[in-house]
């Protein structure tokens, strides 16, 4: 008995597995069943033969146990004793040519266990060779009509034996495909092509395919020639890797995804409208498409762009337009569909696509540290004039930017990106908005550590980057209780025996010179920066006493901070050398400097309040690697010339770069 089958372009996995046996069915204590289903596409036109053979494994034999003939014959469930069983499937007839029918083999093994269902996947797969004739345009344009190629199994053309039938061949009048299942002692394909030429007269080519395989497409290709008036050229192309041939008949109790008219294997474009055949043995329960990580149920719900049809309980169209795509991301992208029946038959599928729009940016596509961006786009549209790329810091003002066809993409760059902020962007074609606005999420900038001082190694010396000219004279800052119940770092400005020192905190190192009691501080930490800061701030209460040691100033002496972003190099500041001190006049043009800052100031503060220092960078700074940083506070601006009050004292707590 004949029956309709889906010749499927693609090669599927075998799926086996056991699920608990439908109660309805009745076995023996020691019999299982096994379920052997068939998918089929519901436009298939190609009517076969079956063949179903189930065996028995025993030991080295194979003993036949059930035969069918007919697809209807089998039974949903088939009680088998259990055991170790192979099924094979031969789907068509042998014939050595034809124009019509392919032929199929495949087998599974599988086992069976007592009280328990197999549910069994056969892939038969092409065992015909496939050959093609192609006839160029200009073959019918050129050539009286009547020409043909014929193909035959043979190592010559013989008219008379073909004639006969004692020479097995196929005649093409048109470009088509035959197929072919040669016998075991024959691997040679014969083709000959005859035509007449109005001016010309009588024409006629032939060759050889030689070393034939199955399950191989090969392709002669026929054109008539201007160069060589009367000529055709013959070219015969026989690639086994490229045009290996993969149709398959799937026997499967899983539903199954199959493109309408087209191969579901293959890329598509978002701007294509396609359709896909869904089909069950059971009851569909689950229909689902999913894209972008977000899962949508198309079997119940309204999805934009999809149309669902149900054509029964066991088969569906479901039809993708464009217009779902407006919520896909640019580029290379994946739809999967997910589907389930009620007899637990479960199938997933991707189907790659070529999506047009914005493409999602990566974290080495934008730089917090230049604060630029490079966005990338994928365009289908050839006939587009005009792209462009708008991105937002609120969602509410954008900036657009010109983009530029680059590297099969079309890219621009965006400026202002900075850390721990949220992104909007997308893709503007021809002034109109086109696919999915994405969002990004930068990265927070990282911050110095132990800024909040709550981590001390002992009670006079904080831990991370942090030091102070402590020493075994005067101790000019330690541990104090913070403003939120933790821990600070006090600076106190004091008399060391005879001289002025200022209370200090500083990324850096110092050395104290005993025999002259001076000291030099090197300003100046390895600092890995992910962003560029805008400013650094830090919570602060301070006294502010009257200048009494050292006649650089008079009056109310003056706190402050001061910041530097460097390439890498330090700065050395020796108090018997006043030509090395930083000052708010020189920081700026310091050699390796990237980012400065300063402040200072003679008000006092019982409570705590925040301040900040706002960075200036220098000329190209964008071009220069940040390497070090430095973060100093003193309650006596003047220290170094060893001038300031003993009054003067300040807590420093959450110092915190702000990106």
């Amino acid at each position: 008995m004949k029956k309709i089958f889906a010749i499927l372009s693609m090669a599927i996995a075998v799926v086996a597995c056991s699920t608990e046996i439908d109660p309805a069915v009745e076995l023996a204590a020691t019999e299982g069943a096994m379920r052997l289903g068939v998918a089929f596409q519901q436009s298939a036109t190609v009517d076969e033969e079956v063949v179903i053979k189930i065996y028995k494994v025993e030991g080295e034999e194979l003993n036949l146990v059930r035969r069918y003939t007919s697809l209807n014959d089998v039974p949903e469930y088939l009680a088998l004793l259990a055991g170790n069983y192979v099924a094979k499937v031969q789907v068509g007839e042998k014939h050595i040519v034809s124009f019509d029918e392919k032929y199929y083999l495949g087998e599974k093994s599988f086992e069976v266990t007592a009280g328990n269902v197999s549910n069994v996947t056969v892939d038969c797969k092409i065992q015909s060779t496939v050959v093609r004739i192609e006839y160029d345009t200009t073959v019918a344009e050129k050539l009286n009509a009547g020409y043909f190629t014929n193909v035959s199994v043979a190592e010559s053309y013989n008219p008379t034996a073909i004639a006969s039938g004692d020479v097995h061949s196929l005649r093409y009048e048109e470009t088509k495909e035959g197929y072919y299942v040669l016998p075991a002692d024959q691997t040679t394909l014969f083709w000959h092509f005859e035509g007449e030429h109005p001016v010309e007269g009588a024409i006629m080519k032939e060759g050889k395919i030689e070393n034939v395989k199955p399950a191989v497409r090969y392709t002669v290709k026929l054109k008539y020639s201007k160069d060589a008036p009367g000529g055709i050229i013959i070219e015969a192309i026989v690639d086994d890797s490229i045009e290996e041939v993969d149709d398959t008949l799937i026997f499967s109790p899983d539903p199954t995804i199959l493109g309408d008219g087209f191969n579901e294997k293959e890329q598509q474009l978002s701007t294509v409208t396609r359709t896909y055949n869904i089909a069950s043995l059971a009851n569909i329960t689950k229909l689902a498409i999913e894209a972008d990580g977000v899962e949508h149920d198309i079997l119940s719900g309204n999805v934009a762009g999809v149309n669902v049809v149900k054509v029964d309980e066991l088969n569906y169209k479901v039809t993708v337009a464009p217009e779902f795509f407006v919520n896909v991301s640019g580029g290379e992208n994946a739809i999967s569909f997910s589907i389930e029946d009620v007899d637990g038959g479960k199938a997933k599928k991707d189907i790659q696509y070529n999506v047009q729009g914005i493409m999602p940016l990566a974290i080495e596509d934008y730089n917090l540290w230049t604060g630029k961006a490079t966005f990338k786009a994928n365009i289908i549209d050839t006939a587009a004039t005009s792209v462009k790329i708008a991105y937002s810091a609120n969602g509410t003002t954008w900036t657009e930017v010109d983009a530029t066809a680059e590297g099969g993409y079309y890219t621009a760059t965006g400026a202002g990106f900075s850390a721990e902020k949220s992104y909007s962007y997308k893709l503007i074609v021809d002034g109109a908005d086109s696919g999915k606005t994405l969002t990004v999420a930068t990265a927070a900038g990282v911050q110095l550590p132990n800024g909040d001082f709550e981590s001390w190694t002992d009670s006079k010396n904080a831990a991370g980057l942090w030091s102070s000219g402590n020493n075994t004279f005067v101790t000019l800052m330690k541990q104090a209780s913070g403003r939120n119940g933790g821990s600070c770092a006090f600076l106190d400005s004091q008399d060391a025996v005879g001289k002025f020192a200022a209370g200090n905190l500083f990324t850096g190192s110092f050395e104290l010179n005993i025999s002259t009691m001076s000291g030099k501080v090197t300003f100046g930490k390895d600092f890995k920066f992910n962003a560029k800061p805008e400013s650094v701030s830090f919570w602060m209460k301070n006294s502010q006493g009257q200048i009494n040691f050292g006649d650089k100033a008079s009056g109310t002496d003056k706190y402050s901070a001061m910041v530097l972003i460097t390439d890498g190099t330090t700065y050395t500041v020796d108090t018997t050398d006043e030509s090395t001190f930083l000052t708010p006049d020189n920081i700026g043009s310091k050699p390796g400097i990237i980012a400065y800052g300063y402040i200072n100031g003679d008000d006092s503060n019982a409570d705590w309040v925040e301040k900040t220092v706002q960075l200036t960078y220098v000329d190209g700074y964008e071009q220069m690697a940040p390497k070090k940083i430095s973060v100093s506070f003193t309650p006596s601006s003047l220290g170094d010339y060893f001038c300031g009050s003993n009054n003067s004292e300040m807590y420093v707590d959450d110092v915190r770069l702000n990106y």
